[in-house]
């Protein structure tokens, strides 16, 4: 321990905020540049495998009567599907699972575009080269692990110890009033937010809640603890162990700070819907309420990770999948009014992802791991009311099959989609290729979903 130095810790691991609002590491102190604005992008990843493709479903007779022999029971009614009119069209008529309307409205409104058909690729990828055995695949898809790792850290190699999350963070941190704010995960630390030269935050969707028992100043039996944990913070000779004492005294000062700021933060008066057992909307609102406090906690740009699960329907899907979608969309459209409500709707974009789609043959009562998937971006600075990239056939054995089960093949790449929302945000076009490591494979420029 003698050459362990406080570097050396904090590569140790990542800061975690969880349950009751613990936050494991000090206060690291940095100029800060004043970036003239704020941004912020949250990720909502839905966990197991959405179904995008009975989501966003071909609404024209002969583009629906391709999708239902390809489902099959699985396939939503003709009939219940709502409408929407993209600015652009490729000749298809498209509508959403009826149990979306609030993705509709934001549709309609031009504040949500459609991102179709996008997964990992290592290059532009067709049926022919993969039955040719000429095209260089991802490893280990359809697996939830390593599709999860791969998008979050858009490596398919796996030798890198970050996510692109994190190293969006790391481009910003030492440009904040408090580092430890740039980068937010809720409920669990993730590896999309993972840097080895920064620290990622993870919080309930609680939030900043109070230290039990030794809130300062409340309570006798309050100020006994807390002048006993000063106590402890003084007495450490040992290196690392005052590292870990000057850790928890950071801990205590950081959740009093903020928890402070956020609860003289005016209350939102957007009404959120029922978490409905999957612990989006909860999460949604603590995010919103963290942007409500961005000039007050001297944030600039900040970046969130927020999760939904139980997507992974391989069986009950006809049962499920209505109040994911229900779930999902009114979460969403909640989380928007109240950005609009805090003055921040411009400023913030959100975007959802999911580690691969579902096949579109159906095993009988549910659905198996595929690749390509459909994805949704919201807010003002997005170009809305369109769907981008090129939408596959849906024809089980046809051209974006990757074989025989109706696995798509993805049309765009993950680098493809987020590439102009991290322009947006603010990183040069040399910090978008340190952070999507393979961008050299694809053009960049095809894709532009933001204003």
């Amino acid at each position: 321990m003698k050459n362990f130095n406080r570097r050396d810790f904090l590569k140790l691991g990542t800061a975690s905020i969880v349950g009751s609002g613990l936050l494991n590491f000090p206060r690291m102190t940095y100029a800060q540049e004043a970036l003239g604005d704020y941004k912020a992008l949250v990720c909502v990843f839905m966990h197991g495998g959405n179904d995008g493709f009975n989501l966003i479903v071909p609404t024209d007779n002969d583009s629906y009567a391709e999708y239902a022999q390809s489902r099959q029971n699985l396939a939503v009614a003709q009939n219940s599907l709502l409408p929407i009119n993209p600015l652009t069209t490729d000749g298809r008529a498209f509508g959403l699972h009826p149990s979306a309307a609030p993705l509709q409205s934001l549709f309609a409104d031009g504040n949500m575009a459609i991102m179709g058909n996008v997964g990992h690729l290592k290059q532009p990828t067709t049926r022919d080269m993969i039955l040719n055995k000429t095209a260089t695949l991802p490893t280990e898809l359809f697996s939830h692990n390593n599709q999860q790792d791969q998008w979050k850290t858009v490596n398919l190699d796996n030798n890198l110890l970050s996510g692109w999350g994190g190293r969006i963070a790391n481009t910003y941190a030492d440009k904040q009033a408090e580092p430890l704010l740039t980068g937010i995960s809720m409920n669990s630390r993730s590896p999309w937010l993972r840097h080895p030269e920064n620290l990622d935050l993870a919080i309930s969707a609680d939030g900043f809640d109070e230290y039990w028992y030794v809130s300062k100043g409340v309570g006798y039996e309050n100020k006994r603890r807390t002048a006993y944990l000063e106590t402890i913070y003084k007495n450490y000779n040992n290196a690392f162990r005052k590292q870990i004492a000057d850790t928890q005294k950071r801990t205590l000062e950081l959740v009093e700070s903020v928890g402070g700021i956020l609860k003289a933060t005016p209350q939102l008066t957007t009404v959120f819907p029922e978490d409905n057992g999957y612990g989006l909307a909860s999460q949604l609102k603590t995010v919103a309420n963290m942007i409500a406090a961005r000039d007050a906690l001297g944030m600039s740009r900040q970046i969130f990770f927020v999760e939904m699960g139980g997507f992974d329907t391989h069986d009950d899907q006809n049962r499920d999948q209505p109040l994911l979608f229900s779930t999902l969309s009114q979460s969403l459209k909640a989380f928007y009014d109240a950005l609009v409500e805090v003055g921040a709707s411009s400023e913030v974009t959100t975007f959802t992802a999911s580690e691969f789609g579902r096949t579109l043959s159906s095993n009988g009562d549910g659905t198996d791991h595929a690749w390509g998937n459909h994805q949704l971006v919201i807010g003002d600075a997005v170009r809305g009311g369109d769907i981008y990239g090129a939408m596959p056939s849906l024809a089980i054995g046809g051209v974006d099959d990757y074989k025989s089960r109706g696995r798509i093949i993805p049309t765009s790449s993950v680098e493809q989609y987020v590439q102009s929302m991290l322009s947006w945000y603010g990183l040069t076009p040399s910090q978008i290729q340190t952070v999507l490591p393979n961008h050299a494979a694809f053009d960049l420029s095809k894709i532009n979903l933001m204003i």
